[in-house]
């Protein structure tokens, strides 16, 4: 053998040069894949290197995704402009296309389904198409104009193109592909050498991804970790749960430092922030009992690549309806809880009150004898002839408490007296009128201006006449607690053929169409918590109906309340 010449030492040397250029390429890329960047990041960061490495611009890359077969994901690097995005799995018979609608390359396909004849001289032994100098033979090839290859050169004006395929177990699971408007595109490279580079850089890519979506689960199994631990804490509240979960929802997305989270229940926003920029959105409605109660949102604030749906994968998708789903359910029981505790509250305050309803009962019949006594005394010694005028009108002062503090006790007793129903015919009149005894004093002191309109000749009812006091009670009670500044009670009966009617009316706070739907509901108060069962109204509802009469409710806010009863004149039906 001869010595090399000068030109093969040249080239041997550029050979050389170029050979240690691209394991140096190598390894800038396999840092950048295990330094922790989000895929599109470092998709962006290595298709520029490879690009202005080879001086080619433009740079394409089709790859299977490795844990979903029937999707590919494809990214387009030119001019420092950078596309990517997922693909369905191209199909010979359908014409797949990116998200702004335009085909992708169709030739494509033919590539990854091992269509084309190997043989030809555009093919490698590596399985590579590569037209540099053979472009003109590439164009005299017949077989190759079904494919789309010819169009496609022609189309971008291609000097020189090459398209490797990636392979995993003899099968073809990506392409990479290069174009350059310069004939000798890659002239000086070892081709051997640039498509070793180019399969390492298929299985770089393929263990990147595997370990950037290991990265998206870990965040999002940390996200439901999170979630569960919320969720074993039993005396959260649902204010402090809706905070907690907003907390866990940015580390678990692909970029945490530009996302805000916000959570909606009932109508109210939950997030601290205000006039949030929304690029993109995600969203999750919060589904309770079968009704919609809100949704939970996660907001990018500045534009990313295009992925499943925006900028958002498909697992994201699954985390945030998994997350509204376990946050609609950790609501539920938390109002489930909370309800519980109140009833048992109420129950115990309403056992409370039957105890102190007995022991007032018992009282007032114990205070009856002693009163009786001061009242009989009292009596005796104003007929004494011989005692001073000023003694005599002290005298009377006493009889006059002692009669009056009687008619309270007297009146306690029947309103607490521990008998079975009993209806019969009574005036509603009279009974409107021992109500009132109560809040007279009351309504005075308040500021309030009671005023009475009681039909003359009211035709009687059928009732037990405890019952409609309690009615009657129970309304002016709330009545009352409606007109903490003072206000205007008034209380009117009249007849109208087969029944009665009674009117209270009230110049107080009044109540909005959602809260007038739900005031007869057994425990449903707007009362702070231990200021009221929630049972009056409730039992009032009960009265009437078993009188075989009617109550309506009409309220307007800050226009005050008005209840209508209507109560059957001949009723004689039992509880």
């Amino acid at each position: 053998m001869g010595k090399p010449t000068s030109r093969k030492k040249s080239e041997i040397k550029k050979k050389r040069k170029h050979s240690e250029e691209l394991r140096l390429l190598s390894r800038q890329i396999i840092h950048i894949a295990n330094s922790g960047l989000t895929r599109t990041y470092f998709l962006r960061e290595t298709s520029g290197l490879i690009s202005d490495f080879f001086d080619s611009g433009h740079l394409r890359i089709l790859l299977r995704v490795y844990d979903d077969p029937e999707r590919f994901e494809w990214l387009q690097y030119q001019k420092d402009s950078f596309t990517y995005h997922f693909l369905p799995q191209p199909d010979n018979n359908k014409s797949v296309r990116d998200n702004s609608g335009a085909e992708i390359y169709p030739h494509w396909k033919y590539i990854l389904s091992d269509y084309f004849n190997r043989s030809l001289p555009f093919f490698t032994k590596r399985g590579s198409f590569f037209t540099g100098y053979l472009t003109g033979q590439v164009k005299k090839q017949q077989s190759l104009k079904q494919t789309g290859i010819l169009e496609y050169i022609n189309e971008k004006e291609i000097k020189s193109l090459l398209i490797t395929p990636f392979l995993s177990d003899n099968k073809t699971i990506g392409i990479i592909e290069l174009h350059s408007q310069d004939k000798k595109f890659l002239s000086g490279f070892d081709f051997d050498l640039v498509e070793m580079f180019l399969q390492t850089l298929g299985i770089t890519l393929i263990n990147q991804y595997i370990q950037a979506a290991l990265q998206e689960r870990v965040k999002e199994l940390t996200c439901l970790y999170g979630m569960s631990q919320i969720a074993e804490q039993s005396f959260i509240t649902v204010k402090d749960l809706i905070h907690r979960t907003m907390n866990l929802l940015p580390p678990a997305w692909q970029y945490p430092e530009i996302i805000r989270s916000r959570i909606m229940l009932d109508g109210k926003d939950y997030s601290t922030q205000v006039n949030i920029k929304e690029v993109d959105k995600l969203s999750a409605d919060i589904i309770i009992d079968n009704k919609k109660r809100g949704k939970i949102e996660v907001i990018y604030i500045e534009r990313r690549p295009v992925l499943d749906e925006g900028p958002f994968l498909k697992e994201e998708r699954k985390l945030i309806d998994l997350l509204a789903g376990e946050l609609a359910r950790l609501i539920e029981k938390r109002e489930s809880d909370e309800d519980k505790e109140n009833l048992l509250n109420q129950l115990h305050h309403a056992d409370r009150l039957a105890t102190v309803g007995e022991l007032a009962a018992g009282v007032a019949h114990e205070l009856n004898e002693p009163l009786g006594n001061i009242l009989g005394f009292a009596q005796l010694a104003g007929k004494n002839p011989n005692i001073p005028e000023q003694v005599r009108k002290d005298l009377d002062k006493i009889i006059k408490s002692s009669l009056h503090a009687r008619e309270i006790i007297n009146k306690l007793m029947f309103f607490s007296r521990l008998l079975p129903s009993k209806k019969e015919k009574i005036n509603l009149n009279s009974v409107i009128e021992d109500s009132l005894y109560f809040f007279q004093s009351r309504c005075y002191r308040d500021g309030i201006e009671l005023i009475t309109s009681l039909a003359e000749n009211l035709p009687a009812i059928f009732a037990d006449p405890v019952q409609i006091n309690q009615v009657i009670i129970n309304i002016i009670v709330n009545a009352l607690q409606a007109m903490p500044g003072g206000g205007k009670l008034e209380i009117k009966t009249i007849s109208d053929r087969d029944e009665v009617i009674l009117t209270i009316q009230d110049s107080g706070h009044g109540m909005s169409k959602e809260i007038q739907d739900q005031i007869f509901d057994p425990f449903f108060t707007t009362k702070r918590a231990g200021a009221g069962l929630g049972l009056g109204l409730s039992v009032v509802h009960g009265i009437i109906s078993s009188c075989g009469g009617t109550i309506k409710v009409d309220s307007e806010p800050d226009k005050g309340t008005s209840f209508e009863i209507k109560l059957p004149l001949n009723n004689n039906s039992g509880e």
